[in-house]
């Protein structure tokens, strides 16, 4: 499993932990739904600016996101 997969699969279980739509997500990030699909499928295009709003969103710890091994 890549980095980019453990990254992808640590969003989609968190959203599902928290009871959060993808619409909710991409609301809170203030971008459309399917830029929100394109950055949950491919979790290596996020800025870092875009990490750290999803962390914040998500309540995950940001340098673990980036540190995913």
């Amino acid at each position: 499993m890549t980095i980019n997969e453990k990254r992808r699969d640590l969003i989609i279980f968190t959203m599902y932990k928290r009871k959060m739509t993808k619409e909710k997500l991409a609301s809170l990030l203030n971008v459309s739904y399917p830029t929100m699909l394109t950055k949950i499928n491919n979790p290596a295009s996020l800025k870092l600016k875009e990490c750290d709003m999803l962390c914040k969103a998500l309540k995950i710890n940001l340098n673990e996101f980036l540190t995913l091994k």
